[in-house]
């Protein structure tokens, strides 16, 4: 009974020793002078929707993180096939986006089993989303612990493309997730609390 009442504070110290709220993990603002340096293209004759951005000029922004933004980022999409059509609305396969540092080094990466994609040339909102979406990589110290990760990219700049009906668009991006923070010493309450168990049982 003892061991019950020296643990139980301890380990409600340990859970209030740490915090989880909804974040903007990381957002960038478009890096293209325009339509001529696009992000993203649409080929309407093979369906695939593919992009990224190799050149300078991307501040990757990531303020809920210790380190708050990397400079000339760039970013990699798998090329995702179309699976369903109406309209300007589609339905899109899974991938990963992949941000790299300056240096070329992954630092962010983004999975999702699959993606909506709403025509920048049709009326109303026009973006890419992801489902089912995990976060991962360096960006994410050691013990955060995500849920609820979400993105998503706007479009700008639309501009038609070969063969008819595709079309390449420049765009911002937004992300965000909600983010378990261990704070420091919750660990060391935890193991305290251990420790007095165990001790506790020896005896």
């Amino acid at each position: 009974m003892l061991s019950r009442m020296i643990l139980a504070p301890i380990v409600a110290l340990a859970g209030l020793a740490a915090s989880a709220s909804a974040q903007t993990v990381a957002t960038f603002a478009d890096p293209a002078a325009g339509p001529a340096t696009p992000l993203f293209a649409l080929n309407a004759a093979t369906g695939v929707f593919s992009g990224g951005w190799n050149g300078t000029g991307l501040t990757l922004l990531t303020p809920a993180l210790p380190v708050t933004s990397y400079s000339n980022v760039t970013f990699a999409l798998t090329p995702l096939n179309t699976t369903f059509m109406i309209g300007g609305f589609r339905m899109l396969s899974g991938g990963d986006v992949r941000f790299f540092d300056s240096a070329l080094a992954e630092i962010f990466r983004i999975s999702f089993t699959d993606a909506t994609l709403t025509s920048s040339l049709s009326f109303g909102s026009s973006d890419f989303v992801g489902s089912n979406v995990a976060f991962s990589g360096s960006i994410f110290p050691l013990g955060y612990t995500l849920s609820n990760e979400s993105f998503a990219f706007s479009f700008a700049n639309p501009a038609s493309a070969a063969p008819t009906g595709s079309f390449t668009v420049t765009s911002s991006f937004t992300s965000s997730a909600d983010i378990l923070i261990p704070a420091p010493g919750a660990g060391i309450l935890a193991g305290l609390g251990g420790v007095m168990l165990l001790g506790r049982r020896r005896r």
